[in-house]
């Protein structure tokens, strides 16, 4: 039994590595697809690219470990079942209940490991991202005015230098239109300006020096002129450049004591507690996918006839479009307050353990292979 064991277990890591490895490039490059504008700007270091890898690497492995172990399940089972191996195991006494034991094992290490990376590295990681996007952002600004072009990736303002000088990139007879209030423009100009980059944090600030600052009102007809010596206009990369920071999600940074202090003081407060306790259960019922996982795709794959990989490929997207779905629509429940949301967070994995379970009920009636 151990070497049939090591065998199975054999069968299900090579292909789970393989496929944990490929999906883990595959969305690191839709996440630097969808932040090119960040990350191909003029100061991004390949250090910066490291931290940034290492700081969403948590983040990737809890989205790709339940689907990678799907396929697995899948694909290397669903070998055995085609290569009659599985025929032979049951001739010898081996049923499907008891080659069930190797995934539920992996599926429980994963789960193990799930629950450590969301209840610490995950919050860790995207934390420190969010932070550290918006200090490329910065820099990026700093790197990104040229002289004698208009700047407008800053939104609703416009930013013009007549020239850039220096290693700290100052700028000479500068225009900023700041147009984030409609209803009463500013325009300030000055002899001089530069970004304040020793600020931390999701504000960046532009400094202005020996200038004047115009404001009209649609509404009315007043005009209003301000000298100043320096000026510091506040912009706030969550908002005001929330656009270019794509890699943001608040309630995932957030550890699980630190939802149940949400909850509670949402509570306090009078508001509603259900988004954060829902988003804590929701995690946890993500954590807990490769245990469904592997007693639902036992069976589909040893009770199969043929179909090869493209049967592993279209059931392991299949299954977790469904898994998905599921999720996010329990989720919707629980937080309207039609489901308690212990229930919905693990509801998805209950319906999905009963139908492995039905399914492993009727594969062993059945036979290995039919």
């Amino acid at each position: 039994m151990k070497l049939l064991a090591r065998y199975l277990l054999r069968e299900l890591l090579v292909p789970l590595g393989v496929w944990v490895a490929f999906l883990f490039l595959l969305l690191l490059t839709m996440q630097f697809l969808r932040g090119t504008d960040v990350l191909l700007g003029s100061s991004v270091t390949l250090e910066d690219f490291g931290r940034i890898i290492l700081y969403l690497t948590p983040h990737f492995l809890m989205m790709a470990l339940p689907i990678a172990f799907l396929l697995a399940i899948l694909l290397g089972l669903g070998r055995l079942a085609e290569d009659r191996e599985l025929t032979a195991l049951q001739a010898l006494g081996i049923g499907p209940a008891q080659l069930l034991a190797g995934p539920l094992a992996v599926g429980a290490v994963l789960a193990g490991l799930m629950l450590l990376l969301t209840s610490s590295a995950e919050p860790w990681g995207l934390t420190g991202v969010k932070e550290f996007v918006a200090e490329i952002i910065k820099k990026n600004v700093v790197g990104d005015v040229k002289a004698g072009v208009f700047y407008e990736d800053l939104s609703h303002l416009t930013l013009y230098a007549e020239r850039v000088e220096g290693r700290q990139r100052e700028w000479t007879n500068v225009l900023l239109h700041d147009d984030r209030e409609p209803s009463a423009p500013l325009l300030m100009l000055a002899r001089k300006g530069r970004v304040d980059t020793d600020g931390a944090g999701q504000v960046l600030t532009l400094v202005l020096g020996d200038g004047e600052a115009h404001r009209s009102s649609h509404s009315t007809t007043d005009y209003a002129v301000v000298t100043f010596e320096k000026g510091e206009i506040a912009v706030g990369v969550e908002g005001n450049m929330g656009r270019r920071n794509r890699f943001r999600s608040p309630k995932e940074e957030l550890t699980p004591s630190e939802l149940l202090e949400a909850a509670e003081e949402a509570e306090r407060n009078g508001e509603d507690p259900k988004p954060f306790l829902m988003a804590l259960h929701n995690r946890l019922g993500h954590a807990m996918a490769p245990l469904a996982f592997a007693l639902v795709g036992t069976p589909l794959a040893i009770g199969r006839r043929q179909g090869g990989r493209a049967w592993g490929y279209l059931l392991t997207l299949g299954g977790y479009v469904i898994f998905y779905l599921l999720m996010r629509y329990f989720e919707q429940l629980g937080q309207q307050g039609k489901l308690p949301v212990l229930v919905a967070g693990q509801l998805a994995n209950v319906l999905f353990c009963v139908v492995g379970l039905v399914a492993l009920y009727r594969v062993t009636r059945s036979g290995t292979v039919r």
